[in-house]
């Protein structure tokens, strides 16, 4: 029976000293509103102006490889598998863009966390928003870092 009320005690002081422990940290967390980021940012407004004119381009191509198919009277078989190909295409280049976007932004975002010491950082998108009150926006900041 002493030995079923020490171990109550004694779990009860590891279940006290853990929510202290528990409670003295405080968290930090900032978020980003990534359309501005898009909107405002130079060096991901170039990106995407790249990738603009890089689509463009490659639609082009394939807009010219088509008609070339079609006039040397390509069936209907090949012309489908031209244009899937055409499609996989542009899908693959406007990924290799998406991707350089978001290494830079990661990037940027995991500078200023660290520099300010925040324990996460959420994409605030207007349309949900998961930041409603406190946090730190670094928006500014990213903004800056993208110059």
């Amino acid at each position: 029976m002493k030995q079923n009320k020490k171990r109550m005690a004694m779990l009860a002081g590891v279940f006290i000293a853990m929510m202290f422990v528990a409670g003295c940290g405080k968290t930090e967390i900032g978020y980003v509103d990534p359309s501005r980021i898009q909107k405002e940012a130079p060096a991901i407004m170039s990106i995407n102006a790249e990738k603009k004119s890089k689509l463009e381009e490659v639609q082009k191509q394939m807009e010219e490889e088509m008609k070339t198919k079609q006039a040397q009277g390509a069936s209907p078989e090949d012309m489908q598998k031209a244009q899937q190909q055409a499609m996989g295409k542009m899908q693959q280049t406007g990924s290799i863009y998406d991707q350089q976007q978001t290494i830079k932004i990661q990037t940027a975002v995991g500078e200023i966390a660290r520099t300010k010491k925040l324990d996460a950082v959420l994409f605030n998108v207007d349309e949900q928003k998961l930041v409603r009150l406190g946090g730190t926006d670094i928006t500014d900041d990213v903004i800056k870092a993208l110059q």
